[in-house]
């Protein structure tokens, strides 16, 4: 070996190592949360309150996962809480972008006033009680409607789109003008195609939200058949925890007799599986979002 030749890990100075060590710190700190909630999924409730379990179930079992599908009406819930996702994360970013597009444009009529309820709409809103009172007379308790048009709009997310359509070329705007393109048309065959990225990240956040709402189910929906596949998850884990309540206080059970099986344990499995479809739709957002939200958020 020649002598100015060095070995791979010689062109790593302090720094470099300082930077790694921090960013392996920081991917430990992230991950092991998950992790760790994972494999407590995966073990035995009763053991599982012991204690000193951390990167591998010490007393494995499906039992948590067996009582979260024995319900029947799971696979409903998930096709309810898939179509409501799908339908409001699509008429939200429609709805909300296309505001953006016209309140970017400076020539709208009655920006400043359009720009004012949406900056009021931001930072106020009427409480739990008048929104109620809203639904209702609208007509949409125990309406799956419910679910899709009082998040239509978002006001923080008409920001981010603003912010991004102010940060592309007004040229091509004109250009497309001269060619006799109209406001929707350069919307949709010029904006939308350029908007991927902001597009993705906004959608994500909005589908991520959507698919994990269960408030506005047990608030305005009474009909079991139209429960989110959150809400009922949220009915399983609060039975077990009245099951085990009661079995504390009678003093003639306990979590041996019920299977193993915790409120705690069952809140992590339904977690997991609440959490796997989000898993599989980030890949493919993925290469959008970083960039969709920082020229969202950063040009003005």
């Amino acid at each position: 070996m020649k002598k100015d030749e060095h070995k791979p890990w010689q062109k790593f100075g302090a720094a470099d190592i300082l930077i790694y060590l921090l960013l392996a710190i920081l991917i430990f700190i992230m991950a092991f949360p998950f992790w760790n909630a994972m494999i407590l999924s995966f073990n035995d409730g009763k053991d599982a309150m012991m204690g000193g379990i951390y990167f591998w179930p010490r007393k494995f079992t499906l039992d948590n996962y067996s009582q979260a599908f024995q319900n029947s009406s799971i696979w409903k819930a998930f096709g309810i809480s898939a179509l409501r996702t799908l339908l409001a994360t699509f008429l939200s970013l429609l709805v909300t972008s296309m505001f953006a597009y016209a309140a970017s444009k400076p020539y709208l009529k009655f920006r400043r006033f359009y720009m004012l309820l949406l900056l009021i709409a931001m930072f106020f809103n009427g409480g739990i009680i008048p929104v109620f009172l809203t639904i209702r007379n609208l007509g949409l308790v125990n309406n799956f409607l419910v679910y899709i048009l009082p998040g239509v709009f978002n006001a923080f997310y008409a920001q981010i789109f603003i912010s991004f359509f102010k940060g592309l070329p007004e040229s091509l705007f004109e250009s497309a003008r001269i060619d006799g393109g109209r406001e929707l048309t350069i919307y949709f065959k010029l904006v939308l195609p350029l908007s991927k990225s902001v597009l993705a990240a906004v959608g994500l956040f909005t589908a991520v939200f959507n698919w994990n709402s269960w408030y506005d189910n047990m608030l305005y929906m009474k009909n079991e058949e139209m429960n989110t596949l959150s809400f009922l998850f949220v009915k399983m884990i609060k039975s077990q925890e009245t099951l085990e309540n009661l079995a504390a206080d009678s003093g003639i059970a306990d979590l041996a007799n019920m299977g193993g099986v915790s409120s705690t344990s069952l809140q992590l499995a339904t977690m997991m599986i609440a959490v796997l479809p989000i898993m599989c739709v980030y890949p493919f957002v993925q290469k959008y979002f970083a960039t969709g939200m920082m020229i969202g958020s950063v040009k003005g």
